[in-house]
């Protein structure tokens, strides 16, 4: 090994100490905050939602977890998207509906007439975890329930991936921007698109990205 790959060692060596004390300094941070607040039980009424998130984010530090949740409509091909992300075939898709099967619930309180939002985890690295969360189609529930579900998985996750196959529709829009009020990272899956020729397969990008969801998500 010659003394740039010692050094290029080195600097990779302090870069992972580095993010691992900035890490252990938000996790001890947010313990102490949820340990430490002094609230009358009125006031704690008044902010059951955020004291909620807060010890669910403590929770997540703990187990160093990251959760990945996917939206779209029936027939985008959400399963698809996660089964490529897992390299197998964990989600299943019903031929009928296209409704995930056989992964346990997640337990999300809200209610989608007996649809399912289903997660499977990763092991990873040093006892790491990802949990991918596959949601019932945005087309498949009212607009009240979406919004419901939106608020709850998508606040707990650390990264949205909102699933299209083709140009937008009002549905996907209306979705996607409930997400977006959400403010967690969000990335835009332009799935299925072999299923288009080369030109048009750009023009419906274009068309996304410059008109659809300008507003709502960066082009980068």
């Amino acid at each position: 090994m010659t003394p740039i790959d010692d050094l290029d060692a080195t600097l990779l060596d302090i870069a992972a100490i580095q993010g691992e004390l900035h890490y252990k300094q938000a996790q001890d941070a947010l313990r102490n905050l949820v340990q430490h607040l002094d609230l009358t039980p009125q006031e704690q009424q008044g902010l059951e939602t955020e004291l909620a998130h807060l010890s669910q984010t403590l929770d997540k530090l703990d187990h160093s977890l990251i959760q990945i949740a996917a939206f779209g409509m029936v027939g985008r091909g959400k399963s698809s998207v996660l089964n490529a992300l897992l390299g197998e075939n964990a989600f299943e898709v019903g031929p009928l509906h296209g409704v995930t099967r056989t992964i346990g619930n997640a337990p999300w309180q809200v209610k989608t007439d007996g649809l399912q939002v289903q997660r499977v985890a990763i092991p990873s690295v040093q006892n790491a975890q990802i949990q991918l969360i596959d949601t019932p189609g945005i087309d498949e529930i009212d607009g009240k329930t979406r919004e419901q579900l939106a608020q709850q998985v998508a606040k707990q996750a650390d990264l949205i991936l909102f699933v299209v196959s083709g140009d937008m529709t009002q549905v996907e829009y209306n979705a996607l921007a409930q997400l977006r009020d959400v403010g967690k990272p969000m990335l835009l899956v332009f799935n299925k698109i072999d299923q288009y020729p080369e030109a048009d397969r750009l023009a419906i990008y274009h068309t996304i990205c410059n008109q659809r969801v300008r507003e709502l998500i960066s082009p980068d």
